[in-house]
């Protein structure tokens, strides 16, 4: 049994920490005292709970009116700390008090210094777990208690806690404060949290007796108004859909310089990138504004989903975060419409069905052993195919039923611990549905179906004949494997008399779904509003009538038939001729989600036909670029006109991408470089959904003057406290200057610790995503790759999955190393990084005639 899976007894249980905790900046030692009360339910004559890096001088337990001392015995590799006494402890109630000293972080996680530039302040990251690299604790979710805490720092800093302050006591003789927070409800370990440092707040609000405030480093905050008022309008609308108030004394949100995640949901003190918090509405971006939104309304969600009812363990992780992820879009749908949430959601779904179809993938519900296990759970497959398929049972039990069984569920288990079988149970009961058979089939299975749909007509019926089979991205791949699931067909079609929807269950490997037509069928849709998580492969007659009839579809829909097509493409069963035919039928869709896809599509034909090498087709691309978008950009200019829709605003972001990067038409070029010069001297004289383009597209074709000069402003602005998306347009463009010794540069800002440490990992991921950037980026993993554990263990999976961007000629290097290195982590990032560089190499070879052929036809 691998040692690291140990799981604690459960004969001593905590009810409630008070911890006193000593730390400050300028030193990374921290220390203090906790004293654990707990209920221990079987005599025994010791005691053991979590505990890692930590020295443990001192231990103590009042039980049965004795005092004891206690011998305390380290385990590193189980992270175990064992309290052992004379004799055995009386059942009943007991008080465990510890001393215990360790050393901040140099990762993001536990209790850390988190630093960006001049901006520091002491934080915790503690999911999965970490907080026992804190103080001695039972570090598992079904060890609930309440935590009350109390820190001792400089007197000029401020302290958050889970908590409420209470009181704040000075120490005239040490310079320092000691504040003290009421004790939390009760909850896991993993939701603890701690901010020291020179913060300031929004002006406290009360909504429905809750507090709420957002916070970041002194002078900073005025740019969380966005999300405190955002947060506002979430309280009472989560608390009306669940049926339940907000459990916690308060709500507080904290943008972080320094920050792993994007976001983590401790219980009433919420932490956050700066960047997905904190922005100026004259500088960001539309996109960037509905991020925040989503990922506030994500946090807020776990309060009831996660903190109230928490899973029992690791293993149901994706519950907790395929619930939030899905609510959250709920939520901003509901009380933002015009964001148009649910069809950006369709992208994050579109990157799973991605990853479900390699070979390499896992079950949404997979078993956890370990906290790395733990870690690497944190993947899309847990956020977007969780959430997606958690709508698609929503949106065929009915909005209201499914919400019926939430709430039953939500008071069943509040402050208490659930599997996900107990929410099957409540959404059957509410629903008289078989959820239960239909969430085993798609949780406990990987992969998903393809539905193979073609017309079948007798006795003057219309049928749709639904054929399921799992989609694979490789060529063969699982013919004959049996699977099926569990599926709520939805089926929208149009006859004489409008449009209409049908419904059916399907648990076989063939179903006909009757279609009740009038007249002639115009057209057929087997995912109605793009729900459900599957892919539909329809003959070509009724793709034909699809492409004949875009203009009738919701743009999910439009945006799923351009996915399926080019996943039919990647695995070989459609040529990637008639993906460009589709491609080139559905460029004169007014939408600007639709166009964003397309121009996604365009870049990776221009990957494939420069790994092709050939000068004539790659001429014939960029002039086909240029005929498609040049027209309408010409149009709609280059800057924002009065009265004109958010359709066109963003439309031109995406026109101006094309035809600045991938047409590299001199006109569009030209005027990124202007239009860059004007945001570099005032980041409000540009459209702040253009400003990320410009400053890319002049990177694409800069020098090193130019990058230079990119580097000071992105140093100017952080040091003088511009928004993080003002400085992080710059940050993140460094990676497109061609240059091989730029891109060497980039590498050696990070060694500088010019570039922060939260944003290590998306840089290096950029660079691998750049093909001229990768050489660089590989050579600089293998060579700095001890020192790249600070990433932390989340992003250590993702640069790993990065860098099966490489191409397979590296192949036999890329196994040598990680073989060697990666001693048993990111196993699942490993495989899917493997697979994805074997199946590109395939495509490439595959198509690379056809695709050449195509664009000399023209």
């Amino acid at each position: 049994m691998n040692p690291k899976a140990y799981r604690l007894p459960t004969y001593a249980v905590p009810q409630r920490y008070d911890i006193h905790l000593h730390a400050g900046l300028g030193s990374d030692e921290f220390g203090g005292t906790v004293a654990i009360a707990l209920d221990i339910r079987e005599a025994r004559d010791s005691i053991e709970l979590h505990a890692r890096e930590l020295e443990i001088p001192q231990a103590q337990i009042e039980a049965g009116g004795r005092t004891l001392r206690g011998t305390v015995q380290l385990d590193a590799e189980r992270q175990v700390a064992s309290i052992t006494f004379a004799e055995p402890l009386p059942a009943g109630n007991a008080t465990l008090s510890l001393a215990f000293a360790g050393h901040l972080s140099k990762g993001l996680e536990g209790l850390y210094l988190a630093k960006d530039g001049p901006e520091e302040l002491i934080c915790t990251q503690c999911e999965a777990t970490e907080a026992r690299r804190i103080f001695p604790c039972f570090d598992e979710p079904a060890f609930k208690a309440q935590f009350a805490w109390q820190v001792t720092t400089a007197a000029a800093a401020t302290v958050l806690a889970n908590g409420p302050l209470q009181s704040v006591e000075e120490h005239a003789d040490t310079g320092q404060k000691t504040w003290t927070f009421a004790p939390t409800k009760p909850m896991s370990s993993y939701l603890i949290a701690l901010v020291i440092g020179d913060v300031a707040g929004t002006s406290e609000e009360v909504v429905r007796e809750i507090p709420i405030r957002v916070w970041a480093l002194r002078g900073k905050e005025r740019m969380g108004e966005f999300a405190h008022a955002y947060t506002t309008r979430l309280l009472p609308w989560y608390e009306d859909y669940f049926g339940a108030p907000y459990h916690f004394d308060k709500y507080d949100q904290v943008a972080v310089p320094g920050f792993g995640a994007g976001a983590m949901e401790n219980s009433g003190l919420v932490l956050f990138r700066q960047a997905l918090l904190l922005m100026d509405p004259r500088t960001v971006s539309w996109g960037q504004e509905k991020s925040i939104a989503h990922v506030i309304a994500h946090e807020f969600a776990h309060m009831w989903f996660g903190n109230l009812v928490t899973m029992r363990w690791w293993d149901d992780l994706w519950l907790n975060e395929a619930f939030a992820e899905w609510i959250a879009y709920k939520a901003v749908d509901a009380l933002s419409p015009d964001y148009e949430i649910w069809d950006d959601a369709q992208r994050s779904m579109a990157s799973a069905l991605q990853t479900d179809a390699l070979e390499s993938t896992h079950p949404i519900y997979s078993p956890v052993e370990t906290a790395a296990e733990a870690d690497e759970m944190f993947d899309s497959i847990t956020y977007a195919k969780g959430y997606s398929v958690l709508r698609m049972l929503e949106n065929f039990l009915g909005a209201e039923v499914f919400r019926a069984g939430l709430r039953t569920y939500m008071r069943e288990f509040s402050e208490r611990n659930a599997v996900g079988a107990d929410l099957w149970h409540h959404l059957q009961s509410a629903s008289q549905m078989p959820v239960t058979a239909i969430m085993q089939s798609w949780i406990t299975q990987a992969g998903y179906p393809c539905l193979d749909a073609a017309l079948e007509t007798t006795d003057d019926q219309t049928a749709l004949h639904v054929t399921q089979h799992r989609f694979f991205s490789r060529p063969g791949a699982g013919a004959d494997d049996g699977q099926t699931w569990n599926v709520p067909l939805v089926i929208r079609y149009e006859d004489e008399d409008g449009a209409h929807e049908t419904r059916q269950l399907s648990a076989e490997r063939e179903a006909a779904v009757t279609l009740d037509l009038h007249g002639d069928l115009r057209w057929c849709c087997a995912n109605a509003g793009e729900i459900g998580f599957h892919r539909q492969n329809l003959e070509r007659g009724l793709l034909d009538r699809l492409l004949a009839n875009l203009d009738r579809l919701a743009t999910g829909e439009q945006m799923g038939l351009l996915d399926d097509q080019w996943a039919l493409t990647r695995n070989a069963t459609r040529g990637i001729g008639q993906f460009l035919d589709v491609l080139a039928a559905m460029a004169g869709i007014d939408n600007h989600h639709v166009l964003g896809q397309i121009v996604g599509y365009l870049q990776r034909i221009q990957d494939l036909l420069e790994e092709a090498g050939d000068d004539e087709a790659r001429r014939s691309f960029r002039e086909w670029v240029a005929a498609s978008c040049g027209t309408k950009l010409s149009e709609l200019g280059y800057a924002p006109r009065a009265g004109e829709s958010q359709n066109q605003s963003q439309q031109r972001m995406h026109l101006v991408r094309a035809m600045a990067m991938l047409a590299q038409a001199p006109e569009a070029v030209a005027a990124a470089e202007q239009w860059q010069q004007r945001e570099a001297e005032d980041p409000a004289a540009v459209d702040p959904n253009l400003a990320p383009v410009f400053v890319g597209a002049a990177a694409q074709v800069g020098d090193a003057a130019r990058y230079d000069r990119y580097v000071a402003i992105y140093q100017r602005r952080r040091a003088s406290g511009a928004t993080p998306q003002e400085s992080d347009r710059y940050l993140h463009s460094f990676s497109r200057f061609r240059a091989p010794e730029l891109a060497g540069r980039t590498l050696e800002l990070i060694d500088e610790r010019v570039i922060p440490q939260e944003n290590i990992g998306p840089v290096l991921a950029q660079m691998f995503g750049q093909r001229h950037a990768r050489p660089a980026a590989w050579s600089y993993v293998k060579r700095e790759w001890e020192n790249l554990k600070i990433v932390g263990p989340l992003w250590i999976g993702f640069l790993v999955e990065a860098s099966g961007q490489l191409p397979v000629t590296l192949r036999d290097e890329f196994v040598a190393f990680y073989d060697a290195h990666l001693h048993g982590l990111a196993p699942k990032s490993y495989a899917r990084a493997l697979e994805a560089m074997d199946l590109r190499a395939e495509f490439e070879a595959r198509t690379r005639d056809e695709l050449i052929a195509w664009f000399k036809r023209r």
